[in-house]
């Protein structure tokens, strides 16, 4: 591994890649260290779902007690806004926050007698974020929170109880690459301690550059630690198991290498990990499902559950198109299945029950069991299935399809 390097400059313009996909416990934004919930509090979920018609999406924020309760929504007691806000949220807080979809401003709300109350809000817009991102905030602790800003190569520290900018953390301007877009990965943290990793993509979204950086964050002092590393790239997903934290490659490293090859367009698929008391990626550690897929596959680990087992969206390369310039909703047109392999071993992969659907590279695990969305072929209504127990079962379903799902208690 190279260098590294703390309390660098100020970078250039950034691009980003959003996936809609929200993990409850076990990797992203709901990485934060967390006040527990008492045994006695009803859980209470959220769901930010989005119906489109005629090139407008309205997007729907609704309440739920259960999400493997067999029942529709009708969005008659949901919040409706337009264009594409994000969720922001961490079970323990006390809160939550959505980001509006026309400007770059955080509003906070609140559950008050079962209903979405709002209050305060804070812009970014001086501090040059144009559009917000999904999966951008951590919620260190009730009055800290970071904003990661790709466009602008920093992080942004606010207030998320007075809704106020405390500061901002400029980022290198050497991890900007002219002529590629700049992802940056889901949050991963533990005490004390904030990471997540960059990597370089066309702007075709079709290839991605080799290596990866990591990007350390003191939550305390706020120091900043960057350390390359070119052993992995397109590291997006997140999870924390135990005091351990895994990265793991997206989809487009994975059908970047079928269609360019593993020089040109990326690799079969990559994991690095950051053992307990370490501060960056083990140097002897490197994983891949691929063997456990085994031949004419292709995957990308999603989410892992409280129990070690890493949930993996698979292609067959056969059948999934992958040609150069293949777009996202071409590549989920056909040919997915899911799996579940042991991340400690990452072999005897076991195919998971159930046909994925049109898209559904949503998952979400609540630590023990794990649900994925399928929706019809034109959207017209989306079912969250809980998948772990062998036989998929049928939960909460709704118009449209699913962006966000957050415990908020």
């Amino acid at each position: 591994m190279a260098k590294q390097v703390k309390g660098a400059g100020r970078g250039g313009v950034m691009g980003g890649l959003g996936v809609c996909a929200a993990l409850l416990v076990a990797c992203g934004d709901d990485e934060t260290p967390k006040q527990p919930t008492p045994p006695t509090t009803q859980p209470q979920f959220l769901i930010h779902s989005a119906v489109e018609s005629n090139g407008t999406r309205m997007n729907y924020f609704t309440l739920v007690d259960s999400l493997d309760q067999a029942k529709q929504l009708d969005y008659a007691n949901s919040l409706e806004l337009p264009g594409r806000p994000r969720l922001y949220a961490a079970q323990g807080i006390g809160f939550f926050a959505i980001g509006q979809g026309e400007a770059p401003t955080i509003t906070r709300y609140e559950l008050q007698e079962g209903k979405l109350v709002a209050g305060g809000s804070v812009s970014f817009q001086a501090e040059g974020v144009r559009a917000l991102g999904a999966q951008a905030v951590l919620f260190i602790s009730p009055t800290k929170a970071y904003y990661k800003d790709d466009a602008q190569a920093q992080v942004i520290v606010w207030n998320p109880t007075e809704m106020v900018i405390t500061k901002t953390i400029p980022l290198p301007a050497t991890l900007v690459k002219p002529g590629y877009i700049t992802s940056l990965s889901q949050w991963a943290s533990r005490e004390g301690e904030a990471y997540f990793a960059l990597g370089w993509t066309t702007r075709t979204y079709d290839q991605v550059l080799p290596g990866t950086v990591l990007v350390r964050f003191d939550t305390a002092t706020d120091e900043v630690t960057v350390v390359n590393d070119d052993r992995c790239r397109d590291l997006f997903k997140t999870a924390r198991l135990g005091n351990a934290l895994y990265f793991f490659s997206g989809v487009i490293n994975g059908l970047g290498h079928t269609a360019y090859s593993a020089q040109n367009g990326g690799q079969q698929d990559c994991i690095l990990r950051i053992s307990p008391g370490q501060r960056a990626f083990d140097e002897g550690y490197v994983g891949t499902i691929s063997t456990a897929l085994g031949a004419g596959k292709v995957g990308t680990i999603v989410s892992v559950t409280g129990d070690g087992r890493a949930l993996v969206q698979a292609a067959d390369t056969s059948i999934t198109p992958s040609a150069p310039g293949t777009t996202y909703s071409e590549w989920y047109s056909k040919g997915w299945s899911w799996w579940s392999v042991p991340l400690e071993t990452l072999s005897g992969a076991t195919r998971v029950p159930g046909e994925p659907g049109p898209y559904s590279g949503f998952a979400v695990s609540d630590g023990s069991s794990f649900f994925i969305s399928q929706g019809t072929t034109n959207y017209s209504v989306s079912t969250l299935m809980e998948m772990s127990s062998g036989t998929p079962k049928a939960g909460v379903s709704f118009p449209g399809f699913v962006l966000d799902v957050a415990r908020i208690r």
